[in-house]
């Protein structure tokens, strides 16, 4: 924007919009209404030509904003205004000849836009503050062809000042001035309308995000409380849970000691008894820590994935090879094993119902560790390896 009103007078010109052959209708007629078409046509080319740096700089300081220690410079915007519009005045004068007047309404203008940059129009979109810009800088134009301000720095350019002169040449001066008042008021306070209407749309936007991101926070606390609930109501259950296996623990270890030598057969079935029944303890602890971990080999990983899925329906069509059975590996095994149970059903519903076959293969490429951390499941997100071991597990064929 600030390019094109460099560049503009190449392409609006006083002779494109006919302004002297205007004058010089009314001084032949002796008609004063000449003298108003002449200052409405000056109004609307100074208002065109200057109307893009205007917005430009506007633009460019509602979006460059300088920070000195973390917090925004309160006049830096006002540093941009000021210095973007002069250079423009300038730069038009030394390739183009003319002369451009920094008057009053240049002035009156570079203050309004440096209160306006105070505001904060950052949510309302490009069109409605290019309105209210064009409303505001048309406005400004009129006080040049005010005959009341002569004496002031108003109108002291070359086709102002001629429109003046014809205009108390023609006795014209008050109805020249009536209308240059009627229009600077009209334009004023509409472009005032639209600076208040662009605010409150600002506003409004700005208390819609605030809302939503009350909302979000409060939908993240009710989140937080249901997952806090949940927490609490799964602490409850595992404690009902291990509660009762603690007392067959118990019991399976009375009815142990009961048993003689010749009890050989019901004393290993107690033990299998017990040992299992430690187990299922040990799952639902650490169903309730998702971060609680154990040393184990992968045979027993895979034991205990072939005794989840023995009655599935696709457990006869997984075929096993472990490579490495007495590799020690570092999981949550209730998590883990729930992961391999979702890659077998996975592949399941991929493979052939009849010839199908699913193939588990756990195999190690080793390089200076001896240990495997296996990837686990976390919140049905996959972990990585460690970098030096490869794991391969679960293939459908």
């Amino acid at each position: 924007m600030v390019a094109l009103g460099i560049v503009m007078p190449l392409i609006v010109s006083v002779e494109s919009f006919r302004i002297y052959p205007t004058l010089v209708m009314a001084i032949r007629q002796q008609e004063k209404i000449y003298i108003i078409v002449a200052a409405l046509k000056l109004v609307a080319l100074n208002s065109i030509r200057c109307f893009p740096h205007y917005l430009g700089a506007f633009f460019l300081g509602e979006s460059i904003t300088l920070e000195q220690n973390g917090k925004p410079v309160g006049w830096s915007r006002a540093v941009i205004v000021c210095t973007v519009i002069p250079m423009v005045y300038l730069m038009i004068g030394w390739y183009s000849g003319i002369h451009y007047d920094f008057g009053g309404p240049a002035v009156l203008l570079i203050v309004l836009l440096i209160m306006l940059e105070k505001a904060d129009f950052s949510l309302v979109n490009l069109s409605k503050k290019a309105l209210m810009i064009i409303m505001l800088v048309a406005a400004f134009q009129f006080l040049d062809v005010m005959p009341s301000l002569a004496g002031f720095p108003f109108g002291r350019g070359e086709s102002s000042s001629d429109i003046k002169l014809m205009s108390n040449f023609l006795q014209a001066d008050g109805i020249l001035q009536s209308a240059a008042l009627l229009f600077f008021a009209i334009l004023l306070s509409e472009g005032i309308m639209l600076w208040k209407l662009v605010m409150d749309e600002n506003n409004i936007r700005a208390l819609n995000e605030i809302k939503e991101q009350n909302e979000h926070m409060l939908n993240e606390k009710r989140m937080r409380m249901l997952e806090s609930r949940t927490y609490t109501e799964l602490q409850y259950l595992v404690h009902d849970l291990k509660t009762p296996l603690t007392s067959v623990q118990a019991l399976v270890g009375v009815v142990k000691l009961g048993c003689r030598d010749d009890r050989r057969q019901d004393y290993e079935y107690l033990s299998k008894i017990e040992s299992s029944v430690e187990r299922m303890s040990t799952m639902i602890s650490e169903i309730l820590n998702e971060n609680q971990y154990t040393t184990t080999t992968t045979e027993h990983v895979l034991s205990v994935l072939l005794a989840q899925i023995s009655i599935a329906e696709y457990a006869p069509m997984v075929m096993t090879s472990n490579e490495a059975p007495k590799l020690v590996v570092t999981v949550n095994e209730i998590r883990f094993v729930r992961a391999l149970v979702n890659l077998l059903e996975n592949s399941f519903c991929a493979v052939d119902k009849t010839n199908g076959i699913i193939q588990l293969e756990i195999s190690c490429v080793k390089q200076q560790k001896k240990n495997l951390r296996a990837f686990y499941c976390h919140r049905q997100r996959w972990r990585n390896f460690t970098r030096h071991t490869e794991c391969n597990l679960g293939k459908g064929l």
